[in-house]
Parts: C-alpha cells; sequence; structure tokens
C-alpha cells in the first residue's frame, strides 16, 4: 500500500519541500501582525479584504470566500479539497505542497495539534505563497475563535465588522432569492434560509460574543460598522490603517479584485462604494420594526467605529 506521501506525490514533481520546523514556525507567527477579518455576515467583510489585500505588507488575496481555519483546523491537510482554501493558497500545487509538508512531519512526529496545524497552514502561505507579507484572512464565524486567534498570533489585529440588522436580514433575503435563481442547491443556501427570529438569534450571540472577547482582546479589536465604510471609504479605511500601524495606500479604496466561483466561473469583489439601504423591498413594515426593537439596546455599540477596550 503507498504511503500517504505517495499519494500526495505527483509524477515528475518537484522535490519534497523542506522539513516542518515547529520551532520556526511558531516563531514566525509570533512575529507576524496579521489583520482577521470577522463579525456579522453580509456586513462588510469581503470589501474589507479586498481593500486591505491591495496593501504591499499584506497577503495579496484575490477574492476568495471564508477558510474556516480556526474553525477547522485540519481542513486544509484532508479531502475533498476546500475550493477556498485552494484559492488562498493560490491553486492546487501550493496546497499539495503543504499537505506533503504535513504528512511527512505527522509521520515522524505524530498528528499536530490544532493550534499548530493552524500555525503550520499560515506560515507556509508567509513563506510559499505571499512571502514577506503578513496574513490577511476573512471569516466572519471566526469571532467565535478570538483567544486561539490571540494565542497563535499575539499581534493580531481583529476588524469586527457590523451593520443595520436590518439590512442584514434584507441582505440574506437577497443572496438567498439569487441563489435559489442560481439553481444552488438547498444544502448550500441553508446558512441564508433564516427566519426573523433566526437572525435575532444571530444577532444576541455577535453581541455576547464581542463583549466577552473586549476585557482580554478589546484593545486589539476594531469595529468597523458598514454605514461607516461606504459613506466616506477613504476616511475610514485611513482610520483603520492607523489603528494596524500601517500606510494608508490610496489603492485600497478604489481597487477591484476577480477571483473565481468553485465552479470555475469568474467573479469580482468591487471597491468601496455608497450603496442604498433597499430593506422595504424584501421586509414587511411588521418585520422591519421587530427587528429594529429587537436589536435596539446593541446599536450605539454595533455603529461606532473604533477600537472596542
Amino acid at each position: 500500500m503507498r504511503s500517504v506521501l505517495d499519494r500526495l506525490r505527483r509524477p515528475h514533481a518537484e522535490p519534497p519541500p523542506a522539513p516542518l520546523d515547529l520551532d520556526e514556525v511558531r516563531a514566525w507567527c509570533l512575529r507576524s501582525r496579521p489583520l482577521f477579518i470577522v463579525g456579522l455576515a453580509r456586513s462588510g467583510t469581503s470589501m474589507l479584504q479586498v481593500a486591505f489585500a491591495q496593501h504591499p505588507t499584506m497577503f495579496d488575496i484575490a477574492n476568495c470566500r471564508e477558510t474556516f481555519i480556526f474553525l477547522r483546523p485540519r481542513q486544509p491537510y484532508e479531502d475533498p479539497v476546500h475550493f477556498p482554501t485552494r484559492a488562498y493558497l493560490k491553486g492546487r500545487p501550493q496546497l499539495m505542497a503543504l499537505r506533503e509538508t504535513v504528512a511527512s512531519h505527522e509521520q515522524q512526529h505524530g498528528p499536530l495539534s490544532e493550534a499548530d496545524a493552524i500555525r503550520a497552514f499560515f506560515h507556509f502561505a508567509g513563506t510559499r505563497v505571499y512571502p514577506g507579507r503578513h496574513p490577511l484572512e476573512k471569516t466572519p464565524g471566526h469571532l467565535r475563535k478570538i483567544d486561539l486567534i490571540f494565542e497563535i498570533f499575539p499581534q493580531a489585529r481583529i476588524l469586527v465588522c457590523s451593520r443595520d440588522p436590518v439590512d442584514v436580514v434584507a441582505s440574506y433575503r437577497k443572496r438567498l432569492a439569487k441563489a435559489r435563481q442560481d439553481g444552488e442547491p438547498p444544502e448550500k443556501t441553508a446558512w441564508l434560509d433564516k427566519s426573523v427570529d433566526d437572525m435575532i438569534g444571530v444577532f444576541d450571540r455577535f453581541t455576547r460574543m464581542v463583549n466577552a472577547a473586549i476585557p482580554r482582546h478589546g484593545s486589539s479589536m476594531y469595529m468597523a460598522p458598514y454605514d461607516w465604510l461606504i459613506d466616506d471609504p477613504q476616511a475610514s479605511i485611513r482610520a483603520i490603517c492607523d489603528y494596524a500601524g500601517m500606510e494608508f495606500v490610496p489603492q485600497m479604496v478604489a481597487a477591484e479584485a476577480s477571483g473565481t466561483k468553485e465552479d470555475g466561473t469568474s467573479q469580482k469583489a468591487h471597491a468601496i462604494q455608497r450603496r442604498a439601504s433597499d430593506a422595504h423591498k424584501v421586509m414587511t413594515p411588521e418585520e422591519i420594526d421587530r427587528v429594529q426593537s429587537a436589536c435596539a439596546a446593541w446599536l450605539p455599540q454595533w455603529s461606532k467605529p473604533g477600537v472596542l477596550g
């Protein structure tokens, strides 16, 4: 029976990558100054990723979906191949090289811990795929893993995306309608198919997770409200750059990024631009009032940009 490494290697493949040095991997993570984008889905996370991917010190990621790496640390190393993770590493050859490096280490030393599996992923990306740059990643659900993020990357900066809850609900509905029109199967759209009660629960959990993280990590977390971002993109991105200790670059608010969907067709994420609310087109007045009433106590915190602690 062929070994794991034999299955990973391709005919006429390049020589195997250097062995995984966990001491160097951990030290690299301690030195890195990554930017992680978390928070509410449909609240500008992709816009921020596109903007900061234009910065010369950050991973210049093409537009792709979330990696979920802090939630699913073994995902890069197991089949089936997760398309956004492959895209994050700029293609299958790089993903296979990462797998080979980790498989070789684990054959000799046993399985990596979850934290080291995440460290190995970002170290490989930062040394092989985006050399000389700092990690940039956006997965809204990584808000649930704030402690793990700072355990691995003590110098991390977290952008927490928020948005008027009525507009979030409306955005979910519009995205769901488009997905159904495009023929996406129900298993791929289930995360969008939420009732008003479901969404109020999402907003409650979001607020509780943010507030739970503030005592330990608030000084390294920055609230980035959607309306603030789109009302004056240059001023808002400048403010985030000042917070993160990086120089503002004009193309961060002017550029567009292209990427590829899982079915092979192209997609484009546009530069930050003003968009008027049109929630009334997909929500009844009663639903709007209900969401506003349920979330009224949280809105002052959600709508105030700046450091959280």
